[in-house]
């Protein structure tokens, strides 16, 4: 996409973001460039007056004017800035819940893409510096249109003196018009190098941020590691303090101060010899308005008014010139915004719903599947079916495939070959909705939220609340729950709430467990959800889950063998495959993998 495309896109995102915002930051690029010519117009026209002799009363209601006029344009600067400011602030926030519904709404496989997580690491990371992408664009805008606006109105109040330049009063080169053409050349060639020193100013300066900003993300990771309760006691037995206030540190703090020195230098060096510049060129037009004043072609009160006009025309130069500049730093992020919102998901969706009033019944049909961009199988050739009302187990090391099985049954992967049936139909033809509805999980990785307890075990604002107690007290958290101090509506956590409760990692799994059980699916999957049990508690939960699931088709996954040996059926997965099916006492009696992990597990409790 061209950067006129992207900037033309951007505004049509900024405008369907928000439909004022646009139209209000002219009329501020309109208010705060017309404030400066107020002044320089009525000093001109009250010197004049004074000259002149004019009445007294004709001066007073000048300058009353003058005063009323800026009252009113500071009110107004100083509304619209405000106004402006807060708009642009919300805009982040509109931009980010975009990204957020996006993200939401996008398919498991895409934002586990490395690709796409890269995309959205930028974004995370453009949202803390400045105003960043959309917000920043519309400063830039500002600024930009204040400058065209300063410039185009100093041409314009300037234009009889131009007139009058070109006019040749005497035989010198200050009465020839190449005076006047000299002048005007300068400007130009001083915009011009304007335009060249700010760009290149900006180009260093986003290389050498570049480079700083991953300094500054890893010592403020280091920050964040020493602030967090959760790491304080690693860090205090192993005196791991050394390590963040050791070399790295140093080297951080060293190569940070070394680039922040090159970025003022770069900096001051060019703004000196802008200044200069700006400065030879001032001296120029002061010079020319001085030889017409002293020619008589003009009054001393037209004279105020071309120089503050001339001057003008340099800071408007300056102005849209630097915001040129920073488009070089908002276009990328403003591709990789549009990226993200752009990306898409590859898996499609039918509009059937699974029929399983009466049965129903999911098969492996010959599936492999592969993760994007690795060469290895995660699972090879399985063929197997799970009916309605099964309890079945599914063991095996780490690394042979268990979760994958998993992600592959919730519809989150799709296989790379082969396909997965319910009822003989394959799972591509139904809904989004009615695939999500047909199960609940607690994956390994599950997550508590810094919510209240309602909203973690309901995810929603209305709920059933003698379901949600019946809930909890299958999940054995009932009790706990009734101690905390508002109950259900209790936070959990500090994040959110300065009284947010503190829970335990096996009490966040029963909640994760009590969440499973609310949302009443037909198909029950616990992915290695006691791990933060003893051997004991996950013995209970697992028969107190299997009584309340009995009706349920349920899907265990433990490495704790013993809490299978009541399921019906026991799938032992082992190098990316499906190697072994059958009860507890079939799997020991053929003495295969399943029957060496349940004795090398069983050694530590004889």
């Amino acid at each position: 996409m061209s950067k006129a495309k992207l900037i033309k896109r951007m505004y049509g995102e900024v405008h369907s973001l928000d439909s004022h915002i646009i139209f209000t930051t002219a009329v501020q690029a309109v208010t705060d460039s017309v404030k400066p010519f107020v002044n320089i117009y009525f000093s001109a026209r009250l010197i004049t007056l004074l000259i002149q002799n004019a009445g007294s009363k004709q001066i007073i209601t000048n300058i009353a004017l003058v005063l009323v006029i800026n009252l009113i344009l500071f009110f107004l600067a100083s509304f619209l800035n405000n106004y402006n400011e807060n708009r642009r602030m919300m805009l982040l926030d509109l931009e980010n819940k975009k990204v957020a519904e996006k993200l939401y709404n996008a398919d498991y496989a895409l934002l586990n893409d490395s690709d796409f997580k890269e995309l959205l690491h930028r974004h995370e990371e453009a949202g803390k510096s400045r105003w960043a992408r959309l917000p920043y664009f519309m400063w830039t805008t500002l600024q930009f249109t204040r400058g065209v606006l300063t410039t185009v109105i100093s041409f314009i109040i300037i234009i009889p003196l131009l007139k009058v330049g070109f006019v040749k009063t005497g035989d010198s080169f200050f009465e020839s018009p190449l005076f006047l053409i000299t002048i005007v050349s300068a400007i130009a060639v001083m915009a011009a190098v304007i335009l060249i020193v700010t760009s290149k100013i900006n180009k260093s300066y986003l290389e050498a941020n570049e480079k700083y900003a991953e300094l500054d993300r890893i010592f403020y990771s280091f920050i964040d590691i020493l602030g967090d309760y959760k790491t304080g006691k690693e860090i205090r037995l192993y005196k791991e303090q050394k390590i963040i206030d050791g070399t790295a540190t140093k080297k951080i703090l060293t190569d940070g101060e070394i680039t922040l020195r090159k970025i003022s230098m770069k900096t001051a060096k060019s703004s000196s010899f802008i200044a200069v510049l700006g400065a030879l060129v001032g001296f120029g037009v002061y010079l020319f308005i001085g030889v017409k004043g002293l020619l008589g072609l003009f009054d001393i009160g037209a004279l105020v008014l071309y120089c503050g006009s001339f001057m003008q025309i340099i800071n408007g130069i300056m102005m849209f010139a630097n915001t040129l500049g920073k488009l070089r730093e908002i276009l990328p992020l403003a591709r990789d915004y549009f990226k993200i919102l752009e990306a898409e998901s590859t898996a499609v969706y039918g509009s059937r719903e699974p029929d399983i009033k009466n049965g129903f019944e999911i098969e492996f049909k010959n599936v492999s599947f592969k993760y994007p961009k690795s060469e290895e199988y995660a699972l090879r050739n399985i063929n197997f079916k799970i009916k309605r009302g099964e309890k079945l187990a599914v063991v095996g090391r780490n690394g042979s495939g268990k979760t994958t099985f998993i992600k592959l049954l919730c519809r989150l992967y799709d296989p790379d070959e082969g396909e997965i049936l319910i009822n003989d139909t394959n799972i591509k033809e139904y809904s989004r909705e009615s695939l999500n509805a047909l199960y609940s999980v607690v994956f390994q990785d599950y997550k508590i939220f810094s919510l209240t307890v309602a909203d973690n075990v309901c995810a929603s604002a209305e709920y059933d609340r003698e379901k949600l107690y019946s809930s909890l007290e299958k999940a054995n958290i009932k009790a706990r729950t009734e101690t905390m101090p508002h109950k259900e509506n209790t936070y959990l956590y500090k994040d959110l709430e300065k009284s947010g409760v503190e829970i335990s990692g096996g009490e966040a799994q029963k909640l994760a467990l009590a969440r499973a059980l609310y949302k009443d699916s037909p198909i029950v999957i616990l992915d290695e959800p006691t791990a933060a049990l003893d051997p004991i508690a996950e013995n209970e939960i697992y028969s107190r889950f299997n009584s309340f699931v009995e009706n349920k088709t349920a899907i265990y996954i433990s490495h704790r063998l013993s809490s299978c040996a009541f399921c019906d059926r026991i799938a032992v997965f082992d190098n990316s495959r499906l190697i072994d099916v059958g009860t507890h006492g079939e799997l020991l009696a053929k003495d295969g993998v399943y029957a060496k992990l349940w004795n090398a597990q069983a050694a530590y409790y004889l």
